[in-house]
């Protein structure tokens, strides 16, 4: 469970690292996938408030990834 958390906060802070740099789309999907794993971590604690915080933010992730490739 903890390597899942490390995991996603590395990521997500790559994201924003890249974010704050202008690096699109790679920030997207950095953030996406850390997103992801904390999503799942919050599953697997039965973490309702977070879960909700990062299921939403994989959906608006996905939603732009879908922009990206075919709008």
């Amino acid at each position: 469970m903890l390597t899942i958390k490390w995991a996603g906060t590395v990521l997500c802070l790559i994201g924003i690292a890249l974010t704050a740099f202008n690096h699109f789309p790679e920030n997207v999907w950095f953030s996406l996938v850390g997103s992801l794993l904390w999503t799942l971590a919050a599953h697997l604690q039965k973490d309702m408030p977070l879960l909700l915080v990062e299921a939403v933010a994989v959906l608006m992730y996905l939603a732009g990834v879908v922009k990206i490739f075919f709008w």
